[in-house]
């Protein structure tokens, strides 16, 4: 290594530059001639779910995830009754990029994605779906822990009355002056020890620290346990309310990844067929049946589908990752839904009363629950503060230790242990700054109260909102989709008949764009009322206090979202 070191330092720096611009020459000759490499299939990455395939168990997941296919490129199928029907061949080539100038390092790019370099993607169900979600979503996770800190809080107040238990030992030494009780100054060398359940024990004190001690204030051992429960029972339905507004979160995210993969399907059998009246339109121009302006404006519309069918497949990729955050997945993960045909599902009769709906809702509703447990929480420690000074103070200590010691004016100057044990019982009644802390602390809790009390009317007034709003909403999409069938009908009657006239030669093949486009237009309008309203059936459903898991045993999958029936 050493000889080639000295080499290349005798080398002048000259002839490197020159074999490097001989070498960069020769590898742009060499790029003139030569046709770029297509790149290299990486293949897949190893992307893993964050939840179990079935028979797999990890934790309580083994019943909430029932996926319907393994990890798989992203196919172009949505939600429909059927798979696509095939483009039709318009006899048309796909053009390829121009190429570059000559001596370009860069190969040209290709038109369609390579389909291997496409996310992986799972299968899941309504009913796995808001399963999972109680299982692993964050928030909820967040408000259990919640709950579970409230029933600490609640043992804790539990053991109130309960005395805690002290062991150990202390050894004193004392070298001066002493003051005994008559005032006279006494120089003892004292020394004392003693070891057991109880400690710091000196002189004829009784120890400084019992081995069995209660001290509590009689009135917070009576009222923090019920104060507590009513806590504990705010923050359970608290928790309840989070649930359900998150699983209403999945379920329209669900939905949305649903109605964007059946759109993607609509556009693209939209595509195939624009297509096909495309390349008829530019034949009758080529032989003079045509004008010219009208295979222009076909091709328009073929291209305008295209950029519609990649924007729905944006939308559909920004549904897939909201559900991969709400269900805590990687995002990376590409979602699919089972597919099948879009159709209105109906949980609550829209036609039902709203001051009915607006009764059941404030009668099942979990925050009035939890608004109602703070108002007596509250209650309950107004009671607490108006007789505090009536309950003492409770101070026990019992202490059963060994105890020696001596000093130089005693023989002997360190005696042995002996057994020693102490009780002592105290009371004391407290009255707060005169009264008048107990009268602000009395206050403060009845101010509690008040607002305790203008929470849970606001959460009424909230919920009548909520149940009001999502009646209309189910109304009005209920109302939509009678209109857009109506108009879906019409519309597939009218290119029907068009396409059966231009068949008799009556007229020319971009004759039927416009009825085509109507038709393409009132499918999509049909599909956004039928998402729409499903939607507004979740919310008016979850409005009402209900919460969206299916039941297990009743999702047979016979209905238009697989793996999901509401419970009755």
């Amino acid at each position: 290594m050493a000889r080639v070191r000295r080499v290349w330092r005798a080398v002048p720096t000259w002839h490197w530059t020159a074999a490097g611009v001989v070498v960069v020459g020769v590898g742009c000759e060499s790029l003139q001639h030569e046709q770029a490499l297509p790149l290299a299939n990486p293949g897949y990455g190893s992307q893993t779910a964050r939840y179990a395939p079935p028979g797999v168990v990890q934790g309580d997941r083994s019943a909430a995830v029932q996926l319907a296919s393994a990890r798989e490129p992203v196919p172009p199928t949505g939600p429909t009754a059927g798979p696509p029907a095939p483009a039709a061949d318009t006899g048309a080539t796909t053009p390829s990029a121009p190429p570059g100038p000559t001596g370009t390092i860069l190969p040209p790019v290709p038109d369609v994605p390579d389909p291997t370099q496409q996310p992986t993607a799972e299968r899941i169900d309504l009913g796995a779906a808001l399963q999972l979600a109680g299982i692993d979503n964050p928030t909820i996770s967040l408000a259990r822990e919640v709950v579970r800190e409230a029933l600490a809080s609640q043992l804790a107040a539990r053991s109130l009355l309960l005395p805690n238990i002290t062991m150990g030992g202390n050894y004193r030494y004392h070298s001066g002056p002493l003051q005994d009780d008559p005032g006279e100054l006494r120089t003892p060398t004292l020394q004392s020890f003693n070891l057991g359940f109880g400690t710091m024990a000196v002189g004829t004190n009784p120890a400084t620290i019992p081995g069995v001690r209660l001290f509590a204030h009689l009135g917070d051992a009576l009222y923090e346990p019920l104060a507590a429960r009513q806590r504990v029972s705010a923050r359970q339905s608290d928790a309840q309310a989070t649930q359900n507004t998150v699983l209403l979160d999945v379920a329209a995210a669900y939905l949305e990844l649903m109605g964007a993969e059946a759109q993607i399907e609509i556009l693209r059998r939209a595509g195939a067929d624009v297509a096909e009246i495309s390349r008829v339109t530019s034949e009758f121009a080529k032989v003079g049946q045509g004008a010219p302006s009208d295979a222009n404006r076909a091709a328009g519309n073929t291209d305008l589908i295209r950029r519609q069918t990649r924007q729905a497949e944006g939308r559909a990729a920004v549904a897939s990752a909201r559900l991969c955050r709400l269900l805590n997945l990687d995002p990376s993960v590409r979602l699919r839904t089972p597919g099948g045909a879009v159709e209105p599902v109906c949980l609550i009769p829209e036609g039902t009363d709203l001051e009915a709906l607006v009764g059941v809702a404030t009668a099942a509703r979990p925050e009035v629950f939890a608004r109602s447990a703070e108002i007596l929480e509250a209650q309950t420690r107004v009671r607490q503060e108006r007789t505090r000074p009536l309950f003492p103070t409770l101070s026990v200590g019992y202490s059963a230790d060994l105890f020696g010691g001596g000093s130089n004016q005693t023989s002997p100057t360190f005696g042995p242990l002996q057994g020693r044990s102490d009780f002592d019982v105290a009371a004391v009644w407290t009255v707060q700054n005169l009264g008048f802390g107990n009268t602000a602390r009395v206050r403060q809790a009845k101010a509690t109260v008040g607002v305790s009390v203008a929470a849970f009317n606001a959460a009424v007034n909230q919920i009548r909102r909520e149940v009001a709003e999502a009646k209309a909403l189910a109304q009005t999409g209920a109302e939509q989709i009678t209109l857009a069938r109506v108009t879906l009908t019409a519309a597939e009657e009218g290119f029907q008949l068009e396409s059966e006239r231009i068949k008799r030669g009556e007229g020319l093949p971009i004759e039927t764009l416009d009825s085509f486009r109507q038709l393409v237009d009132a499918r999509l309008e049909f599909l956004a009322a039928v998402v729409a309203y499903n939607v507004a059936q979740f919310r008016l459903y979850v409005a009402l206090g209900r919460t969206p898991l299916p039941e297990t045993s009743a999702a047979t999958g016979q209905n238009s979202l697989p793996g999901f029936n509401p419970p009755r």
